[in-house]
C-alpha cells in the first residue's frame, strides 16, 4: 500500500518549467541535426579545399622550377630569369650565396637562417651545376618560417633563384569559401527551420484536431468526430482508432442510458402499478364493503327475527339476494378486468359490426321502451374481433349511455369503416378534467347517484382494455355541437369483407 509519502513524491512538481510542444521539439531537433551537420561537412570542405589550393601550388612551383632547367639550357642570362618567373601566384626571388636579394621582391620573407633551407647551392667539383655545369633540380616545395611554400634553384653562376607561393591567393579563396558557406548555411538553417516547422505543423493537425474534439466532447458534443482523409499515416491510424474508441463509448453509453432508461421505465411502471393496485383494492374493498354490510345486516335479521310473518322473512330473503348478487357482479367485473389486462387470448371470429351494434340497440329498447335510440350505418361493416367481448363493449357503453341522457333525450350509435362505433348521448358533457378520468377503476363522477342503479364504475374501464386488447381504443370526446358527449370506439385488424 502506498502511504503519504509516496502520494506526495507522485505529485507533480507545480513549478517545474512546462515542456515545450511537440512541434517545437522536433524542429529543435532537426535544426540541431542539420547544424552539425553542416558544421562538420563545413570543416571537411575546408580541409579539402586547402588540401587541393596547396596541391594546386605545389603543381605551380614545380612547373615554375622546370622551367628555371628550360631557361637554363636555352642560356638565358641570370639576370632576365627573375622577370620571365615571376607571375601571378608565384612570386622569383635572385639572391646571392650569402642570401643579399639581387633581383626580385621576397615575399614573404625567407627561412629564419636566411638562406635554402638544403644548406645552399648544390655542386660538385665542376662548380655548382655539377660535373655537367649544368645546374641540378632542387627539391620539392617546402614550408616557410611563415608557412608558405617555397622552391630554391641554383644557378652556374653561385646564385639562386627562390620560387614562393604567394598565400594570398589560398586565403583569398579559403575566406570567400567560408563566407559562402556560412551565409548558405544560415540561410539552409533558418528556410529549413520554417519550413520544418510549417510541415511538423501541417503534418501533426490532426492532432490539434483531437484536442479541439475532445474538448467538444467534455461540453457535451459527443457527435463529433476527426474522420481522417487517410488511414495509411501514424496520426491517420491515431486519428481513425480515436473515432473507433468515441464510437465504441457512444455506443456503450447508449447501452447504459438505454438500460437506465428502461431500468426508470420499468421503476416507474412498478411505482404506478403499486399505486393502481393499492387503489385498486381500497376501492373494491370500500365498494365490497356496503353489500357485504348489507348482506350481514339482512342476514342478522333473519336470524334474530326468524318468528316473523312469512312475507317479511321474503323480502329480507330478497334484499341478501340482491346484495348479494351485488357483490358477486362486483368481484366478477374485477376479474374480468384482471384477466382482460393479464393478455387474454381473443377468439376472432369475422362478424358484422353493424348488426352487432343493431343486436345491442334493440336490448336497450327493451329495457328502457321510453327512450329513443337508434343506429346509423350506411351499411354492413366488417370486422374480425372477438364476438362476445365486442357485445360486452357495447352492452358497457349503451348503459354508460342510458344513465347520462337527459330527460327526454336519445342516444345514437353511429357505425363506419375502421371499424368504428359512436355513442353519443345528449346529456350533459363530462368535465375536461374528468374525460380521462371517467376510464379509470371503480370512479363514478356521480357519487350521489344510488350503487344499485349506478354499478360500481367499471364498465367503462373494461370497455377500454377490451378495445385496446383488440388493437384499438376507446376515447371521449364531446359533442361537435356542444350538447351531449360522445364515446369513440376503434377496432384492429379489419378484414376487407365477411361471408
Amino acid at each position: 500500500m502506498s502511504g503519504p509519502r509516496d502520494r506526495l513524491r507522485r505529485r507533480p512538481d507545480r513549478t517545474a518549467v512546462p515542456t515545450r510542444s511537440l512541434r517545437f521539439r522536433v524542429t529543435a531537433t532537426v535544426v540541431a541535426v542539420m547544424v552539425v551537420t553542416l558544421l562538420v561537412a563545413g570543416v571537411v570542405l575546408d580541409l579539402v579545399l586547402s588540401a587541393a589550393l596547396e596541391r594546386d601550388q605545389q603543381d605551380r612551383l614545380a612547373e615554375r622550377a622546370a622551367r628555371v632547367d628550360q631557361l637554363v639550357a636555352q642560356q638565358v642570362p641570370a639576370d632576365d630569369l627573375v622577370g620571365l618567373l615571376d607571375g601571378p601566384g608565384v612570386s622569383a626571388v635572385r639572391r646571392q650565396a650569402d642570401g643579399a636579394v639581387l633581383e626580385g621582391v621576397p615575399t614573404p620573407p625567407g627561412p629564419p637562417d636566411g638562406g635554402p633551407r638544403d644548406g645552399g647551392p648544390r655542386g660538385g667539383p665542376g662548380g655548382p651545376g655539377g660535373p655537367t655545369g649544368r645546374p641540378t633540380p632542387g627539391p620539392p616545395p617546402v614550408r616557410g618560417g611563415s608557412g608558405t611554400l617555397t622552391v630554391t634553384k641554383p644557378l652556374a653562376d653561385g646564385t639562386v633563384i627562390v620560387l614562393t607561393a604567394d598565400p594570398g591567393d589560398v586565403e583569398a579563396v579559403e575566406y570567400r569559401l567560408r563566407g559562402v558557406m556560412v551565409g548558405v548555411g544560415l540561410v539552409g538553417v533558418i528556410g529549413s527551420a520554417l519550413l520544418l516547422f510549417s510541415g511538423v505543423t501541417a503534418a501533426l493537425r490532426p492532432l490539434d484536431g483531437m484536442t479541439r474534439v475532445a474538448r467538444a466532447i467534455t461540453t457535451g458534443d459527443r457527435g463529433r468526430r476527426l474522420r481522417p482523409g487517410t488511414s495509411d499515416t501514424e496520426i491517420g491510424r491515431t486519428a481513425a482508432a480515436f473515432d473507433e474508441m468515441l464510437d465504441a463509448l457512444d455506443a456503450a453509453q447508449d447501452r447504459s442510458d438505454e438500460s437506465a432508461r428502461r431500468e426508470r421505465a420499468a421503476a416507474e411502471e412498478a411505482r404506478r402499478s403499486e399505486a393502481t393496485t393499492r387503489r385498486f383494492l381500497s376501492d373494491a374493498a370500500h365498494e365490497l364493503r356496503t353489500p357485504l354490510a348489507g348482506m350481514q345486516t339482512l342476514a342478522e335479521t333473519l336470524v334474530r327475527d326468524s318468528d316473523d310473518d312469512r312475507e317479511t322473512r321474503e323480502e329480507l330473503a330478497i334484499a341478501l339476494v340482491r346484495e348479494t348478487s351485488r357483490a358477486s357482479a362486483l368481484v366478477t367485473d374485477m376479474l374480468d378486468l384482471a384477466r382482460i389486462e393479464g393478455g387474454q387470448e381473443l377468439e376472432r371470429e369475422e362478424v358484422d359490426l353493424t348488426a352487432l351494434a343493431t343486436e345491442q340497440v334493440d336490448r336497450l329498447r327493451l329495457l328502457a321502451p321510453d327512450l329513443d335510440v337508434a343506429v346509423d350505418a350506411s351499411g354492413p361493416v366488417p370486422a374480425s374481433v372477438d364476438v362476445g367481448k365486442v357485445r360486452r363493449v357495447l352492452v358497457n357503453l349503451l348503459d354508460n349511455a342510458r344513465r347520462h341522457v337527459s330527460d327526454g333525450g336519445s342516444v345514437r350509435v353511429q357505425v363506419s369503416p375502421g371499424p368504428r362505433v359512436v355513442v353519443h348521448n345528449d346529456g350533459e358533457p363530462v368535465a375536461e378534467a374528468d374525460r380521462e378520468r371517467i376510464f379509470d377503476r371503480l370512479v363514478r363522477l356521480d357519487e350521489a347517484r344510488a350503487r344499485d342503479a349506478g354499478g360500481a364504475g367499471l364498465g367503462l374501464s373494461i370497455a377500454r382494455a377490451l378495445a385496446r386488447a383488440h388493437g384499438g381504443d376507446l376515447e371521449y370526446r364531446p359533442a361537435a355541437d356542444g350538447s351531449g358527449s360522445d364515446l369513440v370506439l376503434t377496432l384492429g385488424r379489419v378484414r376487407p369483407s365477411v361471408g
